[in-house]
């Protein structure tokens, strides 16, 4: 029998410091961009009701999730999504007239997936969402911030893919298939197989023209010329109306200077029964599914109170680590100082002090051998290690630039401002 105390249950996993480091760093980035859009942080519990999540958008399959009971024989879920939290927290508790509201949070959600796939049942996603701003402008708001999220934690080759939700559901509406026969349709579609798209259609009695329009679907992706080069006469007033949306998005965004991380994909078709308008996901190479996705979703804030329009996207922050720790090498830079005396009060007194002007600093626990003492400021990423030498003087060397510099014990004490520590522990 195996000794299950020793491990984590499938799909989730410890997060080791330096690890875990990189990770609280991504995200403290990325609320910082999302601040700065103007985005007030909340939070929402991971525990919730099931019937919260039983909405007719049926954005979450109820298989998916972790459902148990409370004490009342209530049903309880951890928390599959949080845009569907913040929906039900912005009816009850935020509806008060005064919009647009600005959200933004980070947090854990939990999806059971099937024990043969490759996924995580728990994982990190840290997002925004814009409620009551309808139109064009809010919608390029939401991505523009995806963007920068994107770029302030230093990924660079990345593709913010963006379609519309309502010109599909218009296309799909003039072929009068079945409710089943419309969702093969639109799995064929998000796996861009256009030989399954015609076959399937051969027998449906769908117009030639339609059929060879979705057979041709996958294929439109790129710039504002794919919606250019449609055909007119297939269009309807609604197709044409979300087209225009999409294209004055693309539009504000290219002119907003982010035309080399966004393309059109009129086949993008994720959702669909969640998103009303506007959706996008973001991508980039080495990873076999997306960093964020969003798009507009105006009917889900009413399914918990009024009607209220709403917008948002999420950047997975765990999936967003291995791509950085792939394409950047990240490496956690440990403590500025490890701080070395005989004395355990002064040793202290010197950590503290370095720690008021600024500094990380640590009090050397594995004894005073000088070999022992560089080996683990060497692998704990430590950039100087501080000895007390005399009464009146320290020595630091810096693991960096392999310098030694002596300094005045009594300066560093004294917390003086002109004091150049910054000069030989590698933080500057």
């Amino acid at each position: 029998m195996a000794d299950w105390k020793r491990y984590t249950p499938e799909g989730t996993q410890d997060v080791l410091p330096r690890q875990c480091a990189n990770k609280s760093k991504i995200e403290a980035t990325i609320a910082d961009v999302f601040e700065s859009f103007g985005y007030q942080v909340a939070e929402t519990p991971v525990l919730q009701f099931y019937d919260a999540f039983d909405t007719t958008s049926e954005k979450i399959p109820q298989e998916m999730m972790f459902k148990f009971f409370d004490a009342q024989g209530r049903i309880l879920v951890l928390r599959p999504d949080i845009t569907t939290c913040f929906a039900r927290m912005m009816a009850s508790k935020l509806n008060d007239g005064l919009y647009p509201k600005r959200l933004h949070y980070c947090g854990k959600v939990f999806r059971y997936i099937d024990e043969f796939s490759s996924g995580q049942r728990e994982f990190c996603q840290a997002g925004i969402e814009l409620y009551g701003a309808k139109g064009d402008l809010a919608d390029a708001e939401v991505i523009a911030c995806a963007i920068e999220a994107l770029l302030s934690v230093g990924l660079e080759k990345f593709q913010i893919e963006i379609g519309q939700v309502a010109f599909y559901k218009a296309m799909i509406a003039q072929t009068s298939l079945s409710q089943e026969d419309e969702e093969t349709l639109r799995s064929y579609l998000d796996k861009k197989d256009a030989l399954a798209i015609g076959e399937f259609l051969k027998d449906k009695q769908v117009d030639d023209k339609l059929t060879q329009f979705f057979e041709y679907l996958p294929s439109l992706f790129g710039g504002v010329d794919v919606i250019q080069n449609l055909d007119d006469s297939l269009l309807s007033n609604d197709a044409k109306f979300a087209l225009t949306n999409l294209k004055n998005v693309y539009e504000l965004l290219c002119a907003y200077g982010y035309e080399d991380y966004i393309s059109i994909d009129l086949s993008l078709v994720q959702g669909i029964n969640h998103y009303t308008g506007i959706i996008f996901k973001g991508i980039t190479h080495g990873i076999g599914f997306s960093l964020c996705a969003g798009g507009r979703y105006d009917d889900l804030v009413g399914e918990f109170g009024d009607p209220l329009s709403a917008v948002g996207m999420a950047i997975g922050t765990d999936r967003l680590l291995t791509v950085l720790s792939r394409q950047l090498g990240l490496e956690t830079i440990g403590s500025d100082f490890l701080v070395v005396a005989s004395d355990p009060a002064l040793c202290y007194q010197i950590a503290t002090a370095l720690r008021d002007s600024g500094y990380t600093a640590e009090q050397a626990l594995c004894g005073n051998a000088t070999d022992v003492i560089l080996t683990y400021a060497q692998k704990n990423g430590i950039q100087g290690v501080l000895t007390v030498k005399t009464e009146d003087t320290a020595e630091i060397y810096n693991l960096i630039t392999q310098e030694t510099t002596i300094v005045d014990l009594h300066e560093l004490l004294m917390h003086d401002d002109h004091c150049d520590c910054h000069t030989c522990c590698g933080k500057d």
